[in-house]
């Protein structure tokens, strides 16, 4: 019978259920998020695997029945369909789970071969020509099939692309089944892949969401177990590359992953479980950071990539910071380094391993230089410990108690510490050669072994050390045989010179540091018997230490006390006391060892001070306190002897025999006590002073007489006072009195005549000054009848230059008519002077300051001269020589500008006025005014440089005006005229060129 074609659609449409039942097709509903998802979708969008599995595309199709009803709530699976619940045991375990995942979907759905759909899609034939065709009986089965199609999709009410977008929904379920039946490390594994695209009808973009999302699932089911293989680093490499994933889609596989990661995690675990690095959910998110951190390292990202990626996966994991990543990802490394560390060790007798080895294993875990080679020195460090017959790693407590502990008063007591017998701890035989093999592999330094077996044999040593040392203070033991013990257990703990020279000294101080706590305790409560006996024996036993590390031949133990007992070293043998401490004990033994000889004087043996000063190293007294502790106990007596002597003396007409018997007095004295030069002066200084201020007030004029001289120099024999201080003091006495001579000398002239100066060196020497002291007198004499002289001519200066107005003005003073030569400004020849002449006054100061000696001479180096010697024989030749003389520049101790006298404008001013009447001249004063230019410069303060600047502004003026005058009058320069400008050259000091120069200008 045939029907037609719009008939059998109806027909059809009416009966869609029982049509569909008739061919063994079932309608699925599709759910809604279904349809959503079916638009086109961003890159990077993670599809969710609603649509049905396909094993392979060679796979029979199976096709169940399912009701209407159930499809709804079970075609879709949940989110929670591809979380790490359901993948505990790997990626690979992982992945067959998400695929499993889709089985009710794959049942559900009508269609199992997506090459088929892409058939049907392909024939674009009328729905009744189709179902009318599949209706025709036919014995092949694809005219079935397509007829079943076709009835299907009208039956179910799906159209094509609903067909098609559930075949792509099976996609990612046919890639996880295709990594696992062909395995990661298949050649054709990348292309099966890659197939599966084309297969299922899948754009490129969707694909790649596809295999980031298969990658995480992977890459979560490994993480989830706790348990870290270093293969699973490769596992993952091999995965990257079966998927062809690039560098940013591997990142965004790790970012995605790793929110679902934490997601599912932190359901079953707290914050409190995540912070404990112990708990096994912890353990997997710090196998996620590592797996991830390696990803990306091998994947050759950029720094820049790199912080990017692990900030996103921190991010992820409760907002971590890329430096915990890190830090968590070397704490995960870390164990399997040392396992390679430890394998090493095992196989060093087999020569199987080297540090190249090494340095791979480091670099596939990603540990830093720094990091693996803190763990090579660790490793080192177990092998020491090994050869020395003990456990890699010491699980005792080995912190001891401070050395040292605070009392009730603030200060430190000394605990003792119990030495141990650990005389039977030795490097076993051959332990050098394999330690050196090890450090070879290692790749450590020969000071890196070495410090590893030095803290580790440090404390077998020292108890070594320490019970011998303590024999050879009991004298049990000769200190050439306590050596003979320690150094042999220096070689036997492979101890290095270097470290023990250190360990020797705190083995010394602790030995004697005991022994001084011990007599501290006599000391604190007085008693002066067990304190020096106490010291005593400190000393014998510091000798005893001493003389056993000298057997070393170490010469920096020739400091020994320094050493030992530094005061500012809590750790010494002594810096534990306080220092009130330490002086009270210093003070009790020197109080004991002062023994009293004939008369009951006191006297100091050479015994005792060689003991008292061992004391004082030993205990870190300072001199400062030795002196006050002197001073307390024997100065009484010193003093009162020195009183008594210079009262004798001080009465005058003193023989030197009386004197030589108070200064053999004293001199004993000295000799007793032990006192040096320094404390006596300290004593006798002051009564010389008190002497000395006597003879002056008693003194005619407080001129001392010639037997006052005489009395003076005694005193400074017998109280040992030398020039120096004897000169300074008189400096003080006398100096009003060397001055008032000096101003008596000088006279209404201002300069001392010849015959005042032999009397003021006389009185000089008897007032016993010294010559440095005499001159700064001498000057501030002068200074004084200097400074007048200067003002005087200052003012003469203003009233010359200045009219009454400005006068009157600068002053504040109204003067009259007659107190000026003229109410006019300065004219004068060449309008450079005054109508008015100072030169006088200036020329009257120039004396006073020459003839008063007042200019000194300073050396300001030397310079070479060419000498010539005569002849030494008739006949012979003459020679030149080369010789170094030095040079000397005129200073002037006191000037117009620094005795305040004139301003600085003024000085210039007058110095500017000598200039240009030395240039004008033309009288027997020329010559005089010319030769003392620069010392009216020095004297007025000016610089040289000044000096030279005036000349020059000077020179230009004389120019400017003569050749003006000349020109207006002659029109031209004359002979005459030109030798004058060459004097003006010669007296100003003006070069030919720079002449030549100011002519041109003018």
């Amino acid at each position: 019978m045939r029907f037609h074609s719009a008939a059998c659609a109806a027909v059809i449409s009416a009966a869609a259920v029982s049509s569909a039942s008739a061919f063994g097709f079932s309608p699925v509903a599709v759910p809604p998020r279904t349809i959503a998802q079916s638009s086109p979708k961003p890159h990077n969008h993670r599809l969710h695997p609603v649509a049905f599995l396909s094993s392979s595309s060679s796979r029979s199709f199976g096709m169940t029945s399912t009701t209407t009803t159930t499809t709804t709530a079970t075609s879709a699976p949940s989110s929670s369909s591809t979380s790490l619940s359901l993948a505990a045991g790997g990626g690979p375990e992982a992945l067959e789970e998400y695929a499993a995942s889709f089985a009710s979907i794959s049942k559900s759905s009508k269609i199992q071969n997506p090459k088929l759909v892409k058939l049907a899609g392909a024939a674009a034939l009328p729905l009744s020509y189709l179902a009318g065709a599949a209706m025709t009986p036919s014995r092949r089965l694809a005219a079935r099939a397509i007829g079943g199609i076709v009835t299907a999709v009208a039956a179910g009410g799906v159209g094509k692309s609903a067909v098609e977008e559930d075949v792509r929904k099976g996609c990612p379920a046919a890639i996880a089944r295709r990594l696992l039946e062909l395995g990661l490390e298949d050649a054709n594994v990348a292309d099966g892949v890659e197939r599966l695209r084309e297969d299922y009808g899948v754009e490129e973009v969707d694909f790649v969401d596809m295999k980031t999302e298969v990658y995480g699932v992977y890459l979560q089911g490994m993480a989830k177990n706790p348990l870290l293989k270093t293969s699973e680093m490769k596992e993952l490499t091999n995965l990257r590359n079966a998927l062809r994933l690039t560098n940013q889609q591997l990142g965004q596989a790790h970012a995605e992953a790793a929110v679902k990661f934490f997601r599912d995690i932190s359901r079953f675990a707290s914050k409190e479980e995540l912070a404990d690095e112990d708990h096994p959910d912890r353990i997997s998110l710090d196998k996620y950071l590592f797996l991830s951190e390696r990803a990306f390292r091998q994947g050759g990202e950029t720094e820049e990539a790199f912080t990017f990626e692990m900030s996103r996966i921190g991010k992820a994991f409760d907002g971590l910071t890329k430096e915990q990543c890190l830090e968590r990802v070397e704490n995960t490394a870390k164990p399997f380094y040392e396992r390679a560390l430890n394998s090493a060790r095992s196989k060093l007798d087999s020569g199987a391993v080297n540090p190249e080895m090494l340095s791979r294993a480091k670099a596939t875990l990603g540990l830093s230089d720094e990091v693996a080679h803190q763990m090579h020195i660790e490793e080192f460090a177990k092998e020491v410990r090994v050869q020395l017959g003990m456990p890699e790693t010491d699980d005792e407590d080995d912190e001891e108690e401070d050395e040292f502990i605070e009392d009730e008063e603030g200060n430190l007591k000394l605990v003792e510490r119990e030495v141990k017998d650990t005389s039977g701890i030795k490097f076993q035989e051959g332990a050098f050669e394999r330690l050196s093999k090890l450090q070879e592999v290692l790749s450590l330094s020969d000071i890196e072994g070495d410090l590893e077996i030095s803290s580790t044999v440090t404390e077998f040593w020292c108890n070594t050390a320490l019970a011998v040392m303590n024999d050879a203070i009991a004298k049990t033991k000769s200190p050439d045989r306590a050596w003979s013990i320690i150094e042999k257990r220096q070689k036997e703990l492979f101890l290095q010179d270097s470290s023990m020279k250190k360990l020797l000294t705190q083995i010394t101080i602790q030995s004697l540091g005991t022994m001084l706590e011990k007599t501290r305790l006599f000391a604190d409560v007085g008693n002066q018997a067990a304190t020096v006996n106490g010291l005593n024996d400190l000393i014998e036993a510091k000798n005893i230490c001493k003389e056993v590390l000298t057997h070393g031949g170490w010469k920096e133990f020739d400091d020994f006390e320094a050493t030992i007992f530094d005061p500012n070293d809590t750790s010494s043998a002594c810096g534990f006391l306080s220092p009130s401490v330490r002086y009270n004990m210093h003070r009790l033994y020197f109080y004991r060892s002062i023994s009293k000889g004939d008369a009951g004087k006191k006297k100091v043996s050479d015994e005792t001070m060689a003991k008292l000063q061992e004391v004082q190293k030993i205990l870190g007294v300072p001199e400062s306190e030795i002196n006050f502790e002197y001073k307390q106990y024997f100065c009484p007596d010193l003093q009162k002897a020195l009183t008594a002597a210079t009262e004798e003396v001080a009465k005058g007409n003193a023989t030197s025999a009386l004197v030589d018997t108070y200064k053999a007095e004293i001199q004993q004295m000295k000799a007793d006590y032990r006192l040096d030069n320094d404390m006596v002066v300290f004593y006798s200084a002051p009564l010389y002073n008190e002497a000395l201020y006597k003879i002056a007030g008693k003194a005619p004029g407080g001129i001392p007489t010639k037997d006052d001289v005489n009395t003076l120099k005694c005193l400074q024999d017998l109280l040992d006072i030398d020039e120096v201080n004897a000169q300074r003091v008189a400096s003080e006495v006398f100096a009003d009195t060397y001055k008032k001579a000096i101003k008596e000398a000088l006279g209404s002239t201002g300069i001392i005549a010849e015959e005042y100066r032999k009397p003021l060196d006389d009185l000089k020497d008897r007032l016993g000054m010294s010559e440095e002291e005499c001159r700064e007198i001498y000057v501030r004499a002068m200074s004084e009848k200097f400074k007048p002289m200067v003002e005087f001519i200052s003012n003469e200066m203003e009233r010359l230059v200045l009219t009454q107005d400005q006068l009157s003005q600068k002053r504040g003073i109204d003067y009259g008519e007659d107190y000026f030569k003229s109410g006019k400004s300065a004219s004068g020849k060449l309008g450079l002077g005054t109508e008015g002449n100072i030169m006088r006054d200036i020329m009257n100061l120039i004396d006073f300051y020459t003839e008063n000696d007042l200019i000194e001479k300073r050396e300001v180096g030397t310079k070479k001269i060419e000498k010539k010697i005569p002849a030494e024989e008739e006949g012979g030749e003459e020679q030149t020589i080369t010789e170094e003389v030095p040079v000397y520049e005129n200073t002037y101790p006191i000037t117009a500008l620094s005795s305040g006298a004139i301003t600085e404008q003024l000085a210039e001013l007058c110095y500017r006025q000598f200039l240009v009447s030395s240039f004008t001249e033309q009288g027997p004063n020329a010559a005089r005014y010319e030769a003392s230019k620069g010392t009216w410069g020095g004297i007025l303060g000016l610089s040289s440089a000044k000096m030279e600047e005036i000349g020059s502004n000077i020179g230009g003026m004389v120019y400017d005006n003569y050749i003006t005058q000349m020109m207006g009058s002659k029109g031209a320069l004359d002979q005459q005229d030109m030798m004058f400008l060459a004097n003006v050259q010669a007296k100003l000091g003006i070069t030919a060129e720079e002449g030549e120069d100011l002519m041109l200008k003018t």
